[in-house]
């Protein structure tokens, strides 16, 4: 057996709580791991995130477990890896849904099989019978060996631990997320490319619909329609065949939602496509800054509603959001962000405006029911 311990994180309540020390070595063995992936650490979780995750919240609990050698101090250069474990509380109650990731010095000694174990432990000391957990890789080289997703695109390097890791414990890749990144600033032909293709899709859209764009905590009066295209998000969107059900958002959940983007330390950026005829949200996209990082953003959601699809409405408010970035956070170098591999649609227009492919996200499967248990330690 190897000689790992595996501890569960307590939230900490102050920035130098004792119990920081396990946040803060996950995030920073997280970090490393994206370093040598990547570059940059821009994806990796900060301590303020996780931190929030940890806490009290009404739609979804987080566990964190970090793997430190037997014996050794709990302190945050010990930690050697860590899962991050989430359940909703609110809906898909089969369901867990985790992230593991293991520091690049301590791969090959068991670490990962470790965590892997206490994940589902932990999946199991939930009452879900259904686990996915989440695998960042760099995007595989032409020649090289590949895991192919179910979906029937897109696949992650073969030879990766976390691959073979997966597939022995008898999980299917269900699914494969390109991870794109977008240059800032634009610069002059940039600027006038993504202000070209704005145009073109202001002309598409007509005088049917018009922007309506806020920074921060969504503005009373678009409550309601945003609790809709929330809802809408969580299963419009391609998911393969992995066990998602529909998230029922409400303005209070919307609420909740703004207020943990806040006590994670970042700041959302909205645009919104309104139709004028009924006044109704029929499109949005969100992006979320990190002052603490501050050349850094992420894409997070992109939707246009059904019905009203065939408009350009996802290039209208994605130029539109590019063109407002530099205004809003000048220092900002880099806006990365996923797309499942089958959402022919959203990657088209992430290509056409300049989103560089860097790397892949692995979605594995598996029913828990046919695990055999195993116990987390610690």
């Amino acid at each position: 057996m190897a000689p790992w311990t595996v501890h569960r994180a307590t939230a900490p309540a102050t920035p130098d709580d004792a119990a920081t020390w396990a946040v803060t070595g996950a995030c920073r063995a997280h970090a490393a791991m994206h370093r040598e992936l990547f570059g940059h650490a821009d994806a990796a979780w900060q301590v303020p995130e996780v931190a929030s995750l940890l806490r009290d919240r009404p739609y979804e609990r987080s566990t964190l477990l970090v793997v430190t050698e037997d014996g050794a101090a709990p302190e945050a250069p010990a930690v050697v890896g860590a899962a991050l474990v989430s359940v909703p509380t609110q809906d898909n109650p089969h369901l867990a849904v985790a992230e593991t990731w293991v520091r690049p010095d301590a791969r090959g000694r068991g670490v990962g099989r470790a965590l892997l174990d206490a994940t589902e432990a932990a999946g199991r000391a939930e009452d879900r019978r259904t686990l996915i957990v989440m695998s960042t890789h760099r995007a595989p080289a032409g020649d090289e060996a590949t895991v192919a997703a179910r979906s029937g695109t897109g696949a992650v390097p073969a030879l990766d631990r976390a691959a073979r890791l997966a597939d022995a414990r008898g999980y299917a890749l269900e699914q494969v997320e390109r991870f794109s990144t977008f240059a800032f600033p634009l610069g002059g032909e940039r600027a006038a490319a993504v202000r070209r293709a704005y145009d073109d899709a202001a002309r598409a859209a007509g005088d049917a619909y018009r922007l309506v764009a806020w920074t921060g905590p969504t503005p009373d009066e678009h409550l309601d329609e945003m609790a809709v295209l929330r809802t809408r998000m969580s299963t419009d969107v391609p998911t393969a065949d992995l066990a998602l059900d529909e998230e029922p958002w409400d303005a209070e959940r919307v609420r909740a939602h703004d207020r943990e983007v806040v006590e994670q330390g970042r700041v959302a950026a909205v645009v919104a496509a309104q139709h004028v005829p009924t006044g109704k949200l029929v499109a949005f996209t969100v992006v979320e800054w990190p002052p603490a990082l501050p050349e850094a953003a992420y894409q997070q959601d992109t939707l246009v509603v059904a019905g009203h699809r065939g408009h350009r409405l996802g290039m209208l408010v994605k130029t539109a959001q590019l063109l407002r970035l530099e205004d809003l956070w000048p220092e900002l170098r880099r806006l990365h962000t996923w797309n499942a591999q089958e959402n022919d649609h959203m990657l088209a227009i992430n290509v056409a405006l300049g989103f560089a492919p860097t790397g892949v996200l692995g979605m594995w499967q598996r029913d828990l029911d046919g695990a055999p248990p195993v116990s987390a330690q610690g």
